[in-house]
């Protein structure tokens, strides 16, 4: 009879990661299959507490630094944060931090956002680490925000010390993608902006699989019809022509530029690229895009004075030059720059149309007040309009008379700037403003009421209100509605 007692070993103690070390950095130890063993930890805290590493990178927290270096095998140390940017903090700089040149110390000076460097396309494998640092300088020190190019209008606003799922936004500005994936690909921007002026800097991200098998050598591929120019203004192809779906690139003509896409496995289409490199080879010719490129000041100190073409202002603007390392965007004089990057001629502007005449305008709006606009400040499709109260004709969401406020910030929402509406410019006359409020704040949008204000519209306005008519014609509304 076979002994049966040799089949079963005897219940040993339950492991523990008592006195087990784990020698990787990031690694901890965890118990499997009743062994402990050594694991890249998984989990950190959302805290941020940025540190800046030996690899170049700045990390979200400490945590993040060490789980990095687990996943690649190596040991990374934490150093003195290279580029401050002004914040909250209040503790003065270390003293080997290196901060950026700046042609004057003179703050009453202000000067438009430039780039310290020019940006640069980066390329990554799935599951990798990658970041894009906006160096920018000016005077006052720019604010910086980022944006990724989707297909979809909306565009998500990146601000710093933020994460947005895998991709961190760091107190310096810099942009650093975790855990890359393939729909991480695309162009991500960057948008400074100070008193003086806006820049936007583009820095290309393509994530790479890493394949098994390499087909291009395959002989019995298929060559297809010879790639001609023209291919580069074809309409791509958004059908789902398979069950796998990747990212690619095309040249979108209306911008000038290459973007990524959704590739829903249509091989047909002719302008499709599958790195970021071959499109802007085959399609992106070299002078077309030396306007749209950002100011470089460089890092040298011979300072001068250039010109370069601003995409977002749509005129050329003065910058100091720092002598070198800078890009082709870099003019002598402001009439060379005109010369070479002429604004394109657009339609007259269409007139502005609101939702209805004053009186009706003013029952649907939130608030209607009369003032001065003071400060005007221009985003890429919205505003902030600042002004000096004067007369407070309507408010039912802010308590402006209540609070006894003189001044008020308006959002103005989803505007072109090539031909804004409202129409709002920096007049000395007082205006009549109407509009809506969301979340505490003032709005107003392409149809709201914005006129200059006459004594003979605001006597008319005041009779409404002093009637009551207001209130009547808001219950026909609601009566109505119903």
């Amino acid at each position: 009879m076979t002994k049966l007692t040799n089949l079963y070993k005897p219940k040993s103690p339950s492991a523990t990661c008592d006195d087990f070390i784990c020698s990787q950095q990031g690694a901890t130890c965890d118990i499997w299959d009743g062994q402990p063993i050594c694991k890249c930890q998984d989990r950190c805290e959302k805290e941020p507490n940025f540190t800046c590493a030996s690899d170049g990178l700045t990390y979200f927290n400490r945590c993040y630094m060490d789980a990095e270096a687990c996943i690649r095998g190596v040991t990374l140390t934490v150093v003195a944060c290279r580029f401050y940017l002004t914040g909250p903090h209040t503790s003065p700089l270390p003293q080997d931090t290196t901060a950026h040149p700046t042609p004057t110390s003179s703050q009453e000076d202000p000067m438009p956002p430039t780039l310290y460097s020019n940006p640069h396309h980066q390329s990554i494998y799935v599951g990798g680490t990658v970041s894009f640092h906006c160096d920018v300088v000016g005077i006052p020190r720019p604010d910086v925000t980022w944006e990724k190019h989707s297909e979809r209008r909306e565009r998500l606003v990146m601000r710093t010390d933020q994460m947005y799922g895998n991709v961190v936004i760091t107190n310096i500005g810099q942009l650093v993608v975790y855990n890359a994936q393939v729909w991480d690909t695309g162009i991500y921007t960057c948008i400074a902006r100070n008193s003086a002026g806006v820049l936007r800097a583009d820095y290309p991200l393509s994530v790479i699989r890493r394949a098994e098998d390499d087909f291009s050598e395959d002989p019995e591929m298929l060559m297809g019809r010879p790639f001609s120019p023209a291919d580069c203004l074809a309409e791509i192809d958004q059908q789902v022509c398979s069950g796998e779906r990747h990212v690619d690139w095309y040249y979108d003509s209306k911008l000038g530029s290459c973007q990524a896409f959704n590739n829903g496995g249509c091989e047909d289409s002719r302008n499709r690229f599958e790195t970021y490199e071959e499109c802007k080879a085959s399609c992106q010719r070299e002078g077309m895009g030396i306007c749209s490129l950002p100011a470089v000041q460089g890092p040298c100190k011979s300072w001068e004075a250039r010109w370069a073409w601003n995409t977002v202002m749509k005129q050329c603007q003065a910058f100091a030059y720092g002598g070198c390392h800078g890009n082709a965007n870099n003019f002598q004089s402001k009439k060379e720059c005109e010369a070479n990057c002429p604004q394109r001629k657009k339609k007259p502007c269409k007139t502005c149309k609101v939702k209805g005449k004053m009186v009706p305008s003013l029952c649907r709006s939130d608030f209607a007040i009369v003032g001065r606009l003071t400060e005007l400040v221009e985003d890429l499709d919205s505003g902030l309009a600042r002004f000096s109260l004067e007369e407070v004709l309507r408010d039912e969401k802010m308590g402006l008379t209540f609070f006894n406020t003189k001044h008020i910030e308006v959002t103005i929402a989803k505007i072109d700037w090539g031909c804004p509406c409202p129409n709002i410019t920096m007049d000395e006359n007082p205006l009549l403003v109407m509009g809506v409020v969301q979340d505490g704040m003032a709005i107003i949008q392409s149809d709201s009421y914005v006129r200059s204000i006459t004594e003979r519209r605001l006597n008319r306005l005041r009779e409404v209100v002093g009637r009551k008519v207001l209130k009547a014609f808001i219950y026909k509304l609601e009566y109505t509605s119903r």
